[in-house]
């Protein structure tokens, strides 16, 4: 743990000396705040002995294989019997283990603990040599046998009740389910940090691998797509999920950490330094993705040192402009933006609503606004019986929770002060409801947009400030 606190200072000195003193003390507050949330979650999700025993009691009108697969490389001993613990101990039993070996000549204790358990379920197969994290991922998913795909890194560990969970959505009709998760240095039990994930958007997607781990889903899937690709090491999780989501008719996210993602010095989790060339082929994938998608987009990296990647999507539209939402029935043109007469806002940020107003299946965009380097409005979400402003107060300098404030997301809903809209959507939709008082008027068209297959787009470029 030497090496690991090492590490973390390190990150800690270079991204002060990168980013000033003020970034560096936000950065570290915005991190408590994090732990603080992840500390209430674990405190709140204990799985108790009588939860596994009845999960292991359940009884099922169809069984369903589930391969685990996993690319062993070089693994640390205690992280190996750790990962192997972990799937032995699932409460759902109808699995197996698939595990393909490209370790060097000094790691034969791998294979000795892997026989030594003695379970059937599990698959082992001693690669002639490391062919690569794409190459030894797809040995490992070639001895599937299941009807579904679940993905495990190495050095990694799942729940308990993770196939639990995931079984009850594929008894759904599931093609493609991911889970929440948890990054951890020390203990599973008190991990550093958790990813609460949104529900499926390919905006969210385009901008970041957000689905990541628990990764599970149809072989035959998998197997129409190709399987993992050459040329993407280190973004191969990213551009194979891209691909599957393309095609997949039922995504489902279950929000729960249903895996944990060990974080060591040598690891992405730690820092992206540790495989640099990860931001080339991250922008390759999302790239890939568009010219498969023929969306005409350019892609860079968001944030530096991070696979968060800007998608701008090219666009020549010429918006009508308004500052009153009363007015957008006698707007003749076909892209409308609505800004309220208290923001400013330059041409390059209406061009950002348009970039995105224009895709095939977008009913309305929204811009974030700032006041006095806070943000004051950006998006709408349910918490509880309440609709909170989600970043409302939060410094404009931030990268915000897992850097999401640093590309174009899905939203549940968009306040009425700076958004677009096109009048055909309108018109279909049966305009707003002027019986609803000012953000209770979007809120309710982008429910009405949501149950008719609309996605809503929250794109944080679209900058507009409030100068009073």
């Amino acid at each position: 743990m030497k090496n690991m606190g090492m590490a973390v200072a390190k990150k800690i000195i270079s991204y002060g000396r990168e980013k000033g003193v003020s970034a560096l003390l936000l950065k570290l507050k915005e991190r408590a705040e994090y732990k603080r949330a992840t500390d209430r979650y674990m405190k709140g999700h204990v799985i108790t002995d009588h939860e596994l025993e009845a999960q292991r009691n359940t009884k099922y009108e169809k069984d369903t294989l589930i391969s685990i697969c996993v690319p062993l490389y070089n693994t640390k001993r205690e992280y190996l019997e750790q990962m192997l613990q972990s799937v032995i101990d699932q409460s759902y039993t109808d699995w197996e283990l698939c595990l393909a070996d490209g370790s060097g000549d000094g790691y034969t204790y791998i294979e000795a603990i892997v026989k030594g358990i003695g379970d059937r379920r599990i698959k082992y197969k001693k690669l002639s040599g490391n062919k690569g994290i794409v190459e030894n991922s797809n040995e490992a998913c070639a001895m599937a046998a299941g009807t579904y795909i679940a993905l495990l890194d190495h050095d990694d560990v799942l729940s308990p009740d993770a196939l639990y969970y995931v079984k009850r959505e594929i008894d759904k009709g599931a093609d493609y389910i991911y889970s929440d998760e948890a990054s951890f240095s020390k203990s599973v039990r008190r991990p550093d940090i958790i990813h609460f994930k949104h529900d499926y958007s390919i905006f969210d997607l385009r901008g970041n691998n957000y689905i990541c781990h628990l990764s599970v889903f149809r072989r035959i899937l998998f197997e129409s797509v190709g399987g993992f690709r050459q040329g993407y090491d280190g973004s191969q999780d990213h551009d194979l999920i891209l691909r599957l989501c393309e095609k997949a008719e039922n995504i489902v996210h279950i929000p729960r950490v249903l895996y944990f993602w060990r974080v060591h010095p040598d690891s992405v989790a730690m820092d992206i330094s540790a495989k640099p060339y990860c931001l080339t082929t991250g922008i390759r994938a999302v790239e890939s993705h568009l010219e498969r998608m023929k969306i005409n987009a350019e892609v860079t990296n968001a944030v530096e040192n991070a696979s968060v990647y800007r998608v701008k999507y090219n666009t020549s539209i010429k918006p009508a402009v308004i500052n009153n939402i009363e007015n957008i029935k006698g707007v003749t043109n076909e892209y409308i933006i609505v800004i309220s007469s208290e923001i400013t806002a330059g041409a390059e940020s209406l061009n950002e609503i348009c970039r995105i107003l224009q895709l095939e299946g977008v009913g309305m965009v929204g811009g974030m606004v700032t006041e006095k380097g806070r943000i004051k409005y950006a998006t709408l979400k349910t918490e509880g019986n309440r609709l909170v402003s989600e970043y409302e107060n939060i410094p404009a300098a931030s990268d915000g929770y897992m850097k999401r404030l640093k590309y174009a997301q899905s939203a549940e809903a968009l306040p009425a002060k700076f958004f677009g809209i096109r009048r055909s959507v309108l018109e279909g939709m049966g305009y707003f409801d002027d019986s609803l008082w000012e953000d209770n008027k979007t809120v309710d068209m982008c429910r009405r947009l949501r149950k008719c297959g609309y996605e809503i787009v929250f794109n944080p470029y679209a900058l507009g400030e409030i100068k009073r």
